[in-house]
């Protein structure tokens, strides 16, 4: 059962302001392999200093994009700019870029010093100038005790630590990641996750990560890109994609989200009256729905907007009621699957445990009400 994502809050909001200029610039970029699209008309405009990641199931063309920003695959239409360069055209060795894989892809009979001075070696810098950096690279990735063991001599963290070190000690203008936690065992991923933030916001380098962990995404990102079948369905921060998703698709695929379909009754610009057959209640929100009175919606909440009571309660709007049919505790909140009566509707809904007892007020088969606040309520017309 999936919990609600983590936030990240960080200020570095440059696309907002009026004045920026993006910093990698993704222009009607489409790929085609066997007369099929497996990215579609993506564009998309990236500042610098973001950490940007590309979320999306198996298959959504994140990778494929990915590699034609790394140099790896052409596009079949469209641009790519770097910092106003077009590079669309450019050989992978001579973008101002570097990749971190998800195999970390390490020299397995080189040392960590000397897959992390791999990049400047070949660029024939002087053996003084490679030492200082090398050691500068790993002190920022905690690595330097580590400098004379082999890949193989190294935990999971650690080698993705040195090959972060080899990626960035060129000092990139843009960093790629391709899964670069999904190695790691949760407890590390989770600790890895904030450090990789802290080196990035430190360097000031622009990170573009493509991941299919919804936490992952949501803890470490400034924005995220949406993807379904080679195309990107919406753009925002972690808090605009989570409490303003806007499509069916978006709302189903970020946390967990109860999905009602439903018919607009009453519609102005401060509320929106919406009526659903497997709601026994009218639901209400307070706000516009962008639709006229008699169309298709779609009525979205989230799991721990829903409270849940024994006690029916006395106002005649977002409101239903249901037989608990499981619990599942989780430790910090226990969800708990509730079928609507009169349907075969599983609605989910999710209370903080904020005692320590194991006594439960709600149990197994009883019978509960369920209600939520205007506000709450999102509606989703595609």
């Amino acid at each position: 059962m999936a919990k609600k994502p983590k936030v990240n809050l960080k200020k570095v909001e440059n696309w907002h302001k009026v004045d920026s200029k993006p910093y990698l610039e993704i222009q009607s970029v489409s790929k085609y392999f066997d007369g099929a699209a497996v990215v579609n008309q993506v564009s998309l405009e990236i500042y610098q200093g973001e950490f940007f990641s590309l979320l999306g199931p198996s298959g959504c063309g994140k990778t494929t994009l990915l590699r034609m920003l790394a140099g790896l695959e052409t596009p079949d239409e469209g641009c790519i700019l770097i910092d106003g360069v077009d590079m669309t055209n450019v050989p992978a060795y001579e973008r101002p870029v570097n990749m971190m894989f998800q195999s970390y892809a390490l020299f397995p009979h080189m040392t960590v010093e000397q897959n992390v001075a791999f990049g400047l070696v070949q660029d024939k810098l002087p053996k003084a100038v490679i030492k200082e950096r090398v050691k500068e690279a790993l002190a920022q990735v905690q690595m330097e005790k580590y400098a004379e063991r082999r890949p193989h001599q190294l935990s999971g963290g650690q080698r993705q630590r040195a090959a972060l070190a080899r990626c960035i000690i060129k000092k990139p203008k843009l960093v790629l990641l391709d899964e670069p936690l999904a190695a790691l065992d949760r407890q590390l991923r989770e600790n890895t996750q904030f450090e990789l933030v802290n080196i990035q916001e430190q360097m000031g380098l622009t990170f573009l990560m493509v991941t299919h962990d919804q936490e992952e995404a949501m803890t470490m990102s400034t924005r995220l890109g949406i993807m379904e079948e080679g195309k990107v369905r919406q753009v925002g921060s972690p808090h605009e994609i989570y409490e303003f998703p806007n499509s069916v698709y978006v709302a189903d695929f970020i946390g967990s989200m109860n999905i009602f379909q439903g018919v607009v009754r009453e519609e102005s610009r401060d509320s929106t009256v919406i009526q659903c057959e497997e709601l026994s209640a009218e639901v209400v929100v307070n706000h516009g729905a962008n639709a006229p009175c008699g169309a298709n919606v779609w009525i979205a909440l989230r799991p721990e907007k829903v409270t849940i009571s024994k006690k029916k309660p006395q106002r005649k709007y977002n409101t239903a009621s249901g037989i608990v049919q499981d619990i599942a505790y989780l430790g910090d909140v226990s969800i708990y699957l509730i079928q609507l009566e009169g349907t075969d509707k599983i609605v989910e809904a999710m209370l903080p445990n904020l005692m320590r007892s194991a006594a439960q007020d709600i149990t197994w088969e009883d019978t509960v009400y369920l209600s939520w606040e205007p506000e709450n309520t999102i509606v989703l017309t595609a």
